[in-house]
């Protein structure tokens, strides 16, 4: 939207600045605090017919002064939160910027928010996202959409959609931040990436991937690494051809199939059911049927990644940035609490098996490896629907916490730069999923911790006197990692100490706080045997082969 500039000079609480495609006009938001609001600026083209699952375009310029009032259409999607579809718009890849002040006397350091939703669901919109709680501080907060699902991460790989559009939409934000956050009073050589979950394995995979490079400083990694097999689909081809199939084009041409998808409309392209897939050794993963993949080798496209995860954080070839990153202490009630559902798949041998794993493995391994994982955490008892809190502490450390203390020793040990390690603890009335799920024992339920980053208003959470503190603290732990790299909250007692390899350094969230070493030891260092990487070390000097052999005794 546009209008006059005589408008704006009309309106004492708006201001505007001028970015490489045109001049926006935001707004000034009074309250508890202050702060500059410009929302649904685009940052990439329209991905609008023959754009359709292609990566995104540079934003096209606009004459006059465009209104940054209010945000852009949300992507099509089923909105999980609120359990309703919102029908969005394909042309959704608009960013909103928040800023303590646009002409600040020295330059702001910037954090960009990567939503989270298992890469179906969520935006950037300050309805779940508000900046509140950030803008207590002199900083720039950048919040955005990428495309969802079927839009974002359909792979057929072919150079016309070799997948991971969505990955390379915040790509194309990233540069547009880096471009553009200057006049915002953001400092372009200041940035900080972070996000929660889906959000957070995709900071992880900005680390990874050449596409990124040069584009931020340091990275938040909140729940989620690129190590976790959720994060990525081996199946994303078979998909494809799944999806053309149940909306009536059963064909093998990729080419046919691609020009039936971009005919269909956007709401055929929501929240897709598709049947199980037909494999020897499948795993709960594969139910997310759209998100990341490892891209094939194209000569005229740039590629987000085309290597496995796990082998480029071996081999050291990340970003050398400072990070911090950890895990909730009861992240597995996402999963477990559908143990009625699960307890049949866990009955298979091999299920709980992690997959990077277990697609290496010989049968007899196979089974060798599954009687040691579900001996230590499910005895020696079948695995039924009574046992939700032994599968909720499964889960917590099988999908979420191994690998976020895996990725941070790559990472310590490959870059030498600092690595702050946490486990969220904090239980208060804003803990929105943990009551949502009615599980009734201790553990900060995988996302429970948004709501102590963000201002949330589109559901009931309250806020408190039990959590407001909670909120100081975490959110200016986060502003001082993003300014310094040195996230010890100022006038504390504590010092959050760089994780090593000897000391593993943890700061426990909660009231108190506490730092620990060696956090979760039993889980932890469990999980190093049954991967072989109690040395990483060797495995880094030697190049040390994971298809060989595994410990299994």
């Amino acid at each position: 939207m546009q209008s006059n500039e005589d408008d704006f000079h009309r309106d004492a609480d708006m201001v505007i600045v001028r970015t490489a495609q045109g001049f926006v006009k935001g707004r000034l938001h009074r309250g508890d605090v202050t702060y500059f609001a410009f929302k649904g600026i685009p940052y990439a083209r329209p991905p609008l017919g023959e754009l359709r699952f292609k990566a995104p375009e540079p934003p096209e310029s606009w004459s006059g002064i465009r209104d940054a009032g209010e945000h852009g259409p949300v992507c099509p999607q089923y909105n999980e939160r609120l359990d309703r579809i919102d029908t969005g718009s394909e042309d959704c890849l608009y960013l909103n910027v928040y800023s303590k002040a646009v002409q600040p006397p020295r330059p702001l350091p910037v954090m960009v928010w990567i939503h989270g939703g298992s890469f179906f669901t969520g935006s950037g919109n300050s309805d779940f996202y508000g900046p509140e709680f950030f803008m207590a501080h002199d900083m720039v907060l950048v919040t955005f959409n990428y495309r969802l699902e079927v839009f974002g991460f359909l792979c057929l790989d072919t150079e016309d959609v070799p997948g991971n559009a969505g990955l390379k939409d915040q790509v194309a934000a990233l540069r547009w931040v880096k471009s553009n956050i200057a006049a915002f009073g953001g400092d372009p050589d200041n940035i900080t990436v972070f996000g929660c979950s889906a959000g957070s394995a995709a900071t992880s995979y900005h680390l990874l991937s050449r596409m990124s490079r040069g584009l931020f400083h340091r990275a938040i990694c909140q729940s989620g690494v690129c190590l976790h097999e959720w994060a990525y689909n081996l199946h994303a081809r078979e998909r494809a051809f799944q999806l053309g199939k149940l909306l009536g084009k059963d064909t093998e041409d990729p080419t046919e199939l691609v020009g039936f998808l971009r005919r269909m409309p956007s709401d055929l392209l929501v929240n897709v059911a598709l049947p199980r897939l037909k494999h020897d050794r499948v795993d709960l993963a594969d139910s997310i049927s759209f998100g990341p993949v490892i891209e094939k080798e194209y000569s005229n496209i740039e590629k987000f990644i085309s290597e496995a995860p796990y082998d480029i954080v071996r081999r050291g070839d990340v970003a050398k940035v400072p990070i911090l990153l950890g895990y909730t202490s009861g992240e597995g009630i996402e999963v477990g609490r559908n143990i009625a559902y699960i307890a049949p798949h866990y009955s298979t041998v091999g299920s709980i098996v992690p997959r990077e794993l277990k697609l290496k493995l010989s049968q007899e391994e196979l089974e060798t490896l599954d009687k040691k994982i579900r001996k230590h955490y499910f005895g020696t008892k079948d695995i039924d629907k009574s046992m939700l809190r032994e599968a909720c502490e499964f889960e917590t450390y099988r999908f979420f916490g191994y690998n976020i203390l895996r990725f941070a020793r790559y990472h310590l040990k490959h870059t030498a730069k600092p690595v702050y390690v946490y486990k969220f603890c904090a239980e208060t009335e804003r803990n929105f999923y943990k009551k949502k799920y009615k599980i009734d024992f201790k553990g900060v339920c995988h996302a429970d911790d948004l709501a102590y980053f963000f201002n949330v208003t589109n559901m009931d959470i309250p806020l408190t006197e039990d959590s407001k503190p909670i909120i100081k603290q975490v959110v200016e732990m986060w502003y001082n990692f993003a300014s310094v790299s040195n996230p010890t909250p100022t006038n504390s007692s504590i010092q959050w100490k760089p994780f090593t390899e000897k000391e593993r350094s943890c700061l426990v969230i909660d009231t108190p706080m506490m730092l620990v070493t060696d956090v979760d030891r039993r889980h932890i260092r469990f999980w190093e045997k049954i991967y072989n990487e109690e040395d990483i070390s060797e495995i880094i000097n030697n190049q040390k082969s994971y298809d060989v052999k595994y410990k299994l005794n």
